[in-house]
C-alpha cells in the first residue's frame, strides 16, 4: 500500500486549513486502517519558525511516518495541454503519482497538463482548477482529488461545482489553478492558454 500525504501551507508562522487537513488525514486512516485514535496535526507540527512560504509535508499510514518543512516557490504556469486518460485514479492523496507523472511527461512544450477523464475536465498535475465566464467561477464536479483549498472555496461559495466537458471550455474566459500551497487567484490564465487538441495516453 502506498503512503499518504498531507501538504500544509505555512507563512508568517501560521499553518492554514488545519481543520480540513485533520479531517482528510483521519478519514483516510479510518478508511484504510479501521477505527483508530485520531491524530491532531496541531499537536505534531510547529509552524512558528517559518516566516516565508513553507510546505509542511506529512507522510503517514496508520501512524505518522515523517514531517518535513520545505521552502516553497510557485512553479510558473502559462500554458496547459489537454491529456486524456480514462483509467486514472487519484481519489486519495498518496505518494504514488506514477500515472500523473507519466501524463505530465507528455506535456511537450506546455508548462502543465489538464487531465481529461471520460470527456470531463478534472485537474492539472498538481492543482484543482476553476473556470470563469466573467461572472461565476465553476470547478469540475468530479476532480481526481478533492483538494483542501477546493473544499474551502466551495464552503465560502467562491467557486461552484459544475459538470465541465472538453466541449464546454470555449464558453469560459479564464482558468484558475490552485491547491493547498497556491492560493485562489495566484494563477489565473486566459482560456486560450489551453491547447485543446486532445492528447490520448496509451492507457486511456
Amino acid at each position: 500500500m502506498s503512503l499518504f500525504i498531507e501538504t500544509i501551507r505555512i507563512i508568517d508562522g501560521k499553518a492554514f486549513n488545519i481543520d480540513l487537513h485533520n479531517q482528510r488525514l483521519n478519514s483516510t486512516r479510518l478508511h484504510f486502517f479501521g477505527k483508530i485514535d485520531e491524530i491532531n496535526i496541531d499537536n505534531i507540527i510547529d509552524p512558528s519558525p517559518y516566516k516565508e512560504l513553507t510546505k509542511c509535508r506529512i507522510i503517514y499510514n496508520k501512524e505518522i511516518v515523517s514531517i518535513e518543512y520545505i521552502p516553497y516557490q510557485v512553479r510558473p504556469v502559462s500554458s496547459l495541454r489537454l491529456v486524456k486518460d480514462n483509467t486514472i485514479e487519484y481519489s486519495w492523496k498518496t505518494t504514488n503519482r506514477e500515472t500523473i507523472n507519466r501524463l505530465f511527461a507528455s506535456r511537450q512544450k506546455y508548462d502543465d497538463i489538464l487531465i481529461v477523464k471520460n470527456d470531463l475536465i478534472t485537474d492539472t498535475s498538481i492543482c484543482n482548477v476553476a473556470f470563469s465566464d466573467g461572472n461565476r467561477w465553476e470547478t469540475p464536479e468530479s476532480p481526481l482529488l478533492k483538494g483542501i483549498q477546493r473544499e474551502c472555496l466551495l464552503k465560502q461559495s467562491t467557486i461552484h461545482e459544475a459538470r465541465i466537458s472538453t466541449d464546454d471550455i470555449s464558453k469560459y474566459k479564464h482558468i484558475s489553478l490552485f491547491n493547498a500551497m497556491i492560493g485562489f487567484g495566484e494563477i489565473i490564465l486566459p482560456i486560450t492558454s489551453i491547447n485543446c487538441l486532445l492528447y490520448t495516453s496509451d492507457a486511456a
